[in-house]
C-alpha cells in the first residue's frame, strides 16, 4: 500500500496497520480532514468499476469479536467470570468494546483496532441529536425526529448503565471510566459507520433482517455516502488490491471489497452508498441530511377512539412516502376503523366481501385528511425562531427534513381528498343524496 507523506499521521499509522492486517486501499485514494472528519478524495484520475478498498472478514467489529476481546480484557484466564457480558445485546457488546480502547491498555493483543478508532471523529465533531445542544434539539418540537431523539436517548443511557455495571464488577477503576460521554461517542460510531453482518456473506447484501447485526468495516466504512452511487460489494477468498489487475490474493480467508462504477476525477471525492434512507434516518443515525431526499418518508400511527375498537391491524407503524408512496395500507387502516366504529362487522345483513359503503369512504377520508393536516400543523416553523443559537449545519438539516415532512403530509392530503371525491363520485352513479360540508354550512 502506498503512503501518502501529506496525510495526516493518524491516517499514515491507520494505512501501515490495514496493510499489516491484509486490507488494502487504493494507492490514490487520499484522506482529507474535513471540518467532520474526512473525505476520502482521488490523487489522480481512478477509473470506473475500481476495487477502492478491500478487507479481510477478520478485520471487521462483530458482536463476536467484541464478546471475545471483553472476554480476555476484563476477565483474562479467569474462566467462568464473564457472565456479565451473556446479558449485553450485540450493539452493547461492540460499543463496550470501543470504549475500552480509551479505558485500558492498548498493547492487549485483544484491543487491536486502536489505529481505526483513532481516525474517527472526536465527539464534538459529531451532529447526531444526541449531540446537539438543547436549543437545536427543541427547533425539532413536534416532529417525528424530536420523540425518536429523546427515545434514543433514553435506550443508550439505559444501555451504558448496565454496560458501567458489568465492567465495574470486573474492574472498579475501569468501570469508573467508562463514562456516559464515551458511550455516547462510541454508540454514535455505530450508528452512523456500521453495516449489516448480511454483507459479510457468499452474496452481500446492505439489506438488514431480524438475524443481522450491526459491524463496522475499517477502511470500508471510511468512504462518505451519495445517493445512487453505483458501487459493488465483493466477496472471495483472498483480497483484492485495489488498483492492480483486480485479482484476489492467494489468502483463503474471505474478505470484502468495495468497487466503484463509475470513472472519479482527480480531486474529486470517492462515494459509497448505504442505500436508500430518508432524511429522519441520516440525521438521527448519522448526523447530515440530503436536500429534496426523494427516499423522504414519515411514520404514522392510528390512535384514538375511532381506531380503538377496530380489529387490530396486522402493524401498528405505517411508512409514507412522498407523492403519497405507500398511503394505500394506511387507507384500508382508517376504512377498517370507521367500519368498526359504525358496527359494521357486527351488520348481519352485510357479506364480509362487502366493499366498505360510500358513508365509510367518506368518514375515512375526512378522517385521514385531518390526521394529515394536523400533524403537518403541528410540524416546526422554518426558518427556526432561535436559529442565531444553532449551528449551521443543524439548521440545514432542519430545512431539509421540514421540507420532506411538509411535503409528504400535503400529498396525503391531496390523497385524502381523491378518495373523497371518488367516493362522491360513486355517490352520484348510485343516486345516493349525500350533503356536504359546504352545503350544511350554507343551510345554518
Amino acid at each position: 500500500m502506498e503512503l501518502n507523506d501529506h496525510e495526516p499521521s493518524d491516517i499514515v499509522a491507520f494505512k501501515r496497520w490495514l496493510a499489516e492486517n491484509g486490507a488494502h486501499i487504493h494507492p490514490h485514494a487520499h484522506f482529507k480532514r474535513m471540518a467532520s472528519g474526512f473525505d476520502v478524495i482521488a490523487v489522480q484520475d481512478i477509473p470506473a468499476d475500481t476495487t477502492v478498498v478491500s478487507i479481510p472478514f477478520s478485520l471487521a467489529i462483530t458482536p463476536e469479536v467484541s464478546k471475545r476481546a471483553l472476554e480476555t480484557t476484563l476477565y483474562g484466564d479467569q474462566h467462568g467470570t464473564s457472565e456479565g457480558l451473556e446479558g449485553l445485546s450485540e450493539r452493547q457488546l461492540v460499543c463496550a468494546y470501543l470504549c475500552m480502547h480509551w479505558i485500558a491498555e492498548r498493547s492487549q493483543n485483544a484491543l487491536r483496532h486502536g489505529p481505526y478508532i483513532d481516525t474517527l471523529p472526536s465527539p464534538e465533531r459529531l451532529l447526531t441529536p444526541l449531540h446537539f445542544t438543547p436549543a437545536e434539539i427543541d427547533a425539532f418540537r413536534g416532529s417525528n425526529l424530536h420523540g425518536a431523539a429523546l427515545d434514543r436517548r433514553s435506550e443508550w443511557e439505559a444501555e451504558w448503565a448496565q454496560c458501567k455495571a458489568v465492567i465495574s464488577t470486573a474492574n472498579q477503576t475501569w468501570g469508573d471510566e467508562f463514562t456516559w460521554n464515551k458511550y455516547l461517542t462510541a454508540s454514535t460510531y455505530l450508528s452512523s459507520r456500521a453495516f449489516p453482518s448480511t454483507v459479510l456473506s457468499e452474496t452481500p447484501s446492505l439489506v438488514t433482517t431480524p438475524a443481522s447485526c450491526p459491524v463496522l468495516l475499517p477502511g470500508i466504512d471510511s468512504l462518505n455516502h451519495a445517493r445512487a452511487q453505483p458501487v459493488s460489494w465483493v466477496v472471495s477468498r483472498g483480497v483484492y488490491v485495489p488498483g492492480s489487475s483486480g485479482t484476489p490474493t492467494g489468502s483463503s480467508e474471505p474478505s470484502i471489497s468495495l468497487v466503484i462504477h463509475t470513472p472519479t476525477d482527480h480531486g474529486r471525492q470517492l462515494f459509497n452508498n448505504y442505500g436508500p434512507k430518508p432524511n429522519s434516518e441520516l440525521i438521527l443515525g448519522y448526523g447530515f441530511s440530503l436536500a429534496n431526499n426523494p427516499d423522504d418518508t414519515i411514520v404514522l400511527k392510528l390512535g384514538g377512539p375511532s381506531a380503538a375498537s377496530a380489529p387490530a391491524p396486522s402493524s401498528s407503524r405505517w411508512e409514507v412516502g412522498r407523492d403519497a408512496h405507500g398511503a394505500e395500507p394506511v387507507w384500508q387502516a382508517v376504512l377498517d376503523a370507521i367500519g368498526a366504529q359504525n358496527g359494521d362487522d357486527d351488520d348481519e345483513d352485510m357479506d364480509a366481501d362487502d366493499p366498505p359503503s360510500v358513508e365509510d369512504d367518506l368518514c375515512a377520508a375526512d378522517m385521514l385528511a385531518e390526521m394529515a393536516q394536523s400533524l403537518y400543523d403541528r410540524l416546526p416553523s422554518y426558518p427556526p425562531l432561535n436559529a442565531s443559537e444553532m449551528r449551521s449545519d443543524v439548521v440545514e438539516m432542519l430545512e431539509h427534513y421540514i421540507e420532506g415532512q411538509r411535503d409528504i403530509l400535503q400529498s396525503l392530503v391531496e390523497f385524502a381528498r381523491e378518495k373523497e371525491a371518488q367516493a362522491l363520485q360513486q355517490a352520484r352513479e348510485l343516486g345516493l343524496d349525500i350533503i356536504e360540508e359546504d352545503e350544511e354550512l350554507e343551510e345554518d
